[in-house]
């Protein structure tokens, strides 16, 4: 199971991603999101000192140390069975800044003024954390997939992974240093991205794809990425 059998199921997944993207971000730069102050004021009326607590430290697993590091042992772990699986995850790593700085540049939209719990700097649209939290923790099914054959496994970390995105997302409202578009169009970009690394590992010809030890596998059961079954495998 990868998340491309995810998206090949559920077609309109990616479409959908690409269209909220685009038209958060044609109505950031025109500063025409009028629900966002309300959202903003609902969740900053909610705060208390443990729930301060908790977005503090859900935000911290999006922080660039965090997620490098996240990045660097995907990497690693990638790269024995899937070297192009471990050179996405590098190249998405690097990437990453670079195309959230150039996006922010671009829109120019202003953060929100309310109280804030954590230091905001530079634009507001899209929102780092959540970006970032998705292109490197996201990526961990992918490498979950070269290694068990075990759907509850990839399903749990799949699972975890994105609520952890979701989560961090809320975290950058609540501690009101983003709106609420900015970290939705985040999580949004970074669904395409993710659909990019796998688009790239599938173009993986003999000789340069994905290597598993695994046994064959029923139909009914998740497949490492890139492994293809031959006749041998299944007599």
């Amino acid at each position: 199971m990868t998340m491309a059998r995810v998206h090949a199921v559920h077609q309109w997944m990616l479409p959908v991603a690409a269209i909220v993207f685009s038209i958060l971000a044609v109505l950031a730069a025109a500063d025409a999101l009028p629900w966002d102050a309300p959202i903003t004021n609902w969740i900053v009326d909610l705060r208390t000192p443990a729930l301060d607590t908790f977005f503090r430290k859900v935000s911290f697993l999006g922080s660039t140390p965090v997620v490098l590091a996240v990045a660097a042992l995907g990497a690693l772990a990638a790269h024995r069975r899937c070297p192009r699986l471990a050179l996405a995850i590098v190249v998405i790593a690097l990437a990453r800044p670079l195309i959230e700085f150039g996006l922010k540049d671009l829109i120019g939209r202003e953060r929100p003024t309310a109280d804030r719990l954590v230091a905001g700097r530079g634009p507001s649209f899209p929102s780092g954390h959540p970006l970032a939290t998705a292109a490197s923790w996201g990526l961990l099914p992918l490498v979950v997939a070269l290694y068990t054959v075990r759907r509850w496994l990839w399903w749990s970390v799949a699972v975890g992974v994105w609520v952890l995105a979701v989560l961090v997302a809320v975290s950058r409202v609540y501690l009101g240093v983003h709106w609420a578009s900015d970290v939705i169009a985040s999580l949004a970009l970074a669904m395409l991205g993710v659909a990019g690394a796998e688009r790239f590992i599938a173009t993986a010809h003999d000789g340069h794809g994905c290597a598993s030890s695994a046994p064959p596998l029923p139909e009914e059961l998740p497949q490492p990425i890139g492994v293809k079954e031959t006749t041998s495998a299944r007599s």
